[in-house]
């Protein structure tokens, strides 16, 4: 296993925090303490390929409907699609679609 995306979380744990990078990689915060600490008991394989999708492309997220994007938007539009539930504007609704069809958050 690379030691890369380690390091990638890393930085990015210090520059934003634990709780964002939580967040942003949609695990607990014990969960990145674990992994942080290396005693998270289980494989980190699919942490690692969360890291890398979200954080690994020069810190940027593809996304279908807008383009690239910082990973905290990424993570609010996706929290906000998952409570409007298919509901709103047109733009909303777009994005909603969108948010389900990602395989980044929804894996």
């Amino acid at each position: 296993m690379s030691d890369v995306w380690l390091a990638i979380l890393t930085r990015h744990v210090e520059s934003k925090g634990r709780p964002e990078v939580a967040r942003e990689l949609n695990v607990s915060a014990a969960t990145l303490s674990l992994v942080l600490n290396d005693k998270y008991p289980a494989s980190t394989d699919a942490i690692e390929r969360k890291v890398m999708s979200i954080f690994g492309h020069d810190g940027k997220v593809t996304c279908h409907l807008l383009g690239e994007i910082e990973p905290s938007q990424c993570t609010d539009n996706w929290e906000k699609a998952q409570k409007i539930k298919g509901a709103g504007n047109p733009a909303t609704i777009r994005l909603y679609i969108a948010c389900r069809k990602c395989d980044l958050r929804n894996s």
